[in-house]
């Protein structure tokens, strides 16, 4: 597993924890030790600006997915299949990484966490939003 690979998977599961347990997202990264599970520090620098980006930037990348989402509200949508999304928006729109490679890394994410069945939805959603750009 890549560096990136690593970093965005920790990064979901430091947002997820921060949603539950109400620290934010930079204390959670050091709760679950950061330094050590990331070893790399361009790639811990990444992962903060990637983090600050979908903060910063919610609730844009929240309208774009809502406008995505077809047949379907983000009320329906579980945590981490949310989360997955705008952080795969925010890596595309503010990072400036292809959609392609965010596309397939945010299918990888939904299927390890969720199943094929989510990966396929995100596949989807993704494209409609960082491809069609609708």
């Amino acid at each position: 597993m890549g560096q990136r690979t690593r970093g965005r998977k920790f990064l979901l599961q430091c947002r997820y924890a921060a949603e539950a347990n109400g620290e934010s997202i930079i204390q959670n990264m050091e709760l679950m030790e950061i330094t050590s599970r990331i070893q790399d520090a361009e790639t811990r620098i990444w992962i903060q600006d990637l983090a600050k980006a979908v903060e910063k930037n919610r609730e844009e990348i929240d309208s774009l997915i809502e406008g995505s989402l077809v047949n379907w509200s983000m009320e329906r949508l579980t945590p981490i299949t949310k989360l997955i999304l705008e952080q795969a928006t925010a890596e595309k729109n503010y990072l400036e990484i292809p959609a392609l490679v965010v596309i397939k890394e945010a299918v990888r994410l939904a299927i390890d966490f969720e199943g094929p069945k989510t990966g396929s939805f995100v596949n989807g959603v993704l494209d409609k939003i960082l491809i069609r750009g609708q």
